[in-house]
């Protein structure tokens, strides 16, 4: 039988093992800029790009800011099944969502994708006794850590696109590494009220 979890509220303090959230509520570092227009939050991300202290074994690699734009995931019974995690092993990277399809219709608060996170097993491959899945709104970004296990961008119910911020030298192994897992299936009832139920 394939393991099930249930998906958790995203906040900045719950994701730190693995990241950071990208948003404006609950951050400490404030300033007020633009004679007063506006609210600045400082250091909202620990970018990492490994390679430089790596040495010369590894090809430099250069910033990549390039846009997604993520198609919803199939959903059955209110439940997603995932099957695949990967990790940039010298690069963090970043999701930052610009336009969630139907926006102007659509709460701000309201959740719209999945963050799908494990830690590093001794095998070196993830840790399945440790994946956690956050449901994120349109409001909120994620940081990943270099070489933090997680699972491609699932949108869940309306196309999502994001901002991505990643370091990049065009070999495979090291841009990206992927590995399938066992299913694991994710209850999303306790956040996406709105997900039909009935099955595909």
């Amino acid at each position: 039988m394939a393991r099930q979890i249930a998906v958790e509220p995203l906040t900045i303090d719950t994701f730190k093992p693995y990241g950071d959230v990208i948003q404006l509520e609950g951050n400490k570092n404030v300033v007020i800029a633009n004679q007063g227009t506006a609210k600045r939050v400082n250091h909202v991300a620990v970018l990492e790009n490994l390679r430089e202290a790596s040495g010369p074994a590894l090809q430099s690699a250069k910033p990549n800011m390039c846009i997604f734009s993520s198609a919803p995931r199939p959903t059955a019974g209110g439940r997603f099944k995932v099957g695949l995690l990967e990790r940039h092993p010298f690069s963090s990277q970043v999701f930052m969502p610009i336009h969630q399809h139907g926006a102007t219709r659509t709460d701000p608060d309201a959740p719209c994708y999945l963050v799908i996170v494990a830690e590093n097993g001794l095998d070196d491959k993830p840790d399945l006794s440790t994946i956690r899945a956050f449901a994120a709104n349109s409001t909120q970004g994620v940081n990943y850590k270099a070489n933090s296990w997680h699972s491609p961008m699932v949108a869940i119910g309306q196309r999502v696109n994001f901002v991505v911020l990643v370091w990049e030298n065009g070999i495979k192994l090291q841009d990206c590494e992927e590995a399938p897992i066992s299913p694991v299936v994710i209850d999303l009832t306790p956040s996406f009220k709105k997900l039909a139920t009935s099955k595909l």
